[in-house]
């Protein structure tokens, strides 16, 4: 090649890239996290996709791009995280919180573009203007959501709580419950798809209760936030078709006021997935956890999958009153006793739930075996 044709040549590529500079175009694919199992967020085959992988399809036509999805299943937020687009497996995900206290280091967030939250689910001749509509009434919630912890810390309101949300519309299917607070997207899509709208399905406002939500993209592509940006807000009507599409619950929200929140609602705001589901921050249908592999106490994996959101993975949490590796330093002798105790009661005045009816008394010891190992 001579120099005035490789000259040429260099001047057509830099013109090539100024023109997709100019348009606003992506050069190759847009390349989405997802996850493969997950509707009415993602799904990798069937008929549905799922809104957030729909969504993604239209931003990367607004950005002159192909979607390219990178599946990874998200029981653990955070590790998905970790393993996709912090390794720069992809370069964007649908969606996270849009709360400023929700930070992934390496992240940055676009604009918020829908609002996701709990719901409460009841058949249309229940009235339901508040939470105290729901006193007296037999109400479903999910096993140790916020609305369980929500009910549990007041007195005169009867919970039934379910490991998962088919089971609770099940539940209420066949009148064993009056009610239901449920994580709003999926319990609409169910009473959609499975339950022919039967159900009014009202999203509910309140710390901890949901928020909006944004797509997540990788940190130094500013010239890409700034771009699915303005395809958001191009994109708002179609958006809106979508979560009609799935069954997201939309209209007004009923508020619950945060000062009537208990200690645990509040302080689990965004952690872990607990406050703010979404495709990629919590699941509300997950597997059972694996059996524990040889020489690990069971009551550890127990105690993790129910009880960590308040009191921190394997007890460490920073809140001094919930860091349960002092129980021993605190009540003594006793520990046990008052740990027992108060597992299988509760605490209602600190928003502490009663699982004496949800787990057997060996489960409970286990977990008092695994505690008793944290001790200091």
């Amino acid at each position: 090649m001579n120099i005035r044709h490789f000259a040429r040549t260099t001047l057509c590529t830099l013109a090539a890239i100024a023109g997709l500079a100019a348009t606003g175009a992506q050069a190759g694919p847009l390349r989405i996290c997802a996850d493969p199992d997950n509707l009415p967020f993602s799904k990798a085959d069937g008929p549905e996709k799922g809104l957030y992988v729909e969504l993604a399809g239209l931003v990367s036509q607004k950005l002159g791009a192909s979607p390219e999805f990178v599946w990874w299943l998200t029981y653990n937020q955070r590790k998905a995280l970790r393993n996709t687009i912090l390794q720069d497996g992809c370069d964007a995900v649908f969606a996270l919180p849009a709360a400023a206290d929700y930070r992934v280091r390496g992240v940055v967030k676009t604009k918020p573009f829908l609002d996701v939250s709990y719901a409460i689910v009841a058949a249309p001749g229940l009235r339901v203007t508040g939470l105290a509509d729901l006193r007296g009434k037999r109400v479903a919630v999910l096993h140790g959501s916020p609305p369980h912890m929500l009910l549990a810390a007041r007195e005169g309101y009867a919970s039934t709580s379910f490991r998962e949300q088919d089971e609770a519309l099940a539940a209420l299917a066949r009148g064993e419950v009056d009610a239901a607070i449920l994580w709003g997207p999926s319990a609409g899509y169910g009473n959609l798809r499975q339950h022919g709208s039967r159900w009014q399905v009202t999203p509910v406002t309140g710390e901890g209760l949901g928020g909006p939500v944004v797509v997540g993209v990788r940190k130094g592509q500013d010239a890409l936030v700034a771009r699915i940006d303005q395809a958001l807000v191009e994109l708002q009507p179609q958006i809106e078709e979508l979560a009609r599409k799935y069954g997201f619950p939309r209209g007004k929200a009923l508020s619950l006021a945060a000062r009537s929140l208990p200690p645990q609602v509040r302080s689990a705001k965004l952690a872990e997935g607990v406050a703010v589901p979404s495709a990629w921050v919590a699941r509300t249908n997950a597997p059972a956890a694996s059996t524990p592999a040889e020489g690990v106490i069971p009551g550890r994996t127990l105690f993790n999958n129910v009880c960590s959101h308040c009191h921190g993975t394997d007890g460490a949490s920073p809140v001094t009153e919930r860091d349960l590796r002092k129980l021993q330093r605190r009540y003594k002798d006793s520990w046990k006793e008052t740990a027992l105790t108060t597992i299988k009661n509760g605490r209602q005045e600190a928003g502490m739930p009663t699982w004496g009816a949800t787990y057997s008394d060996a489960q409970i010891q286990e977990v008092i075996v695994f505690l008793a190992t944290l001790q200091k």
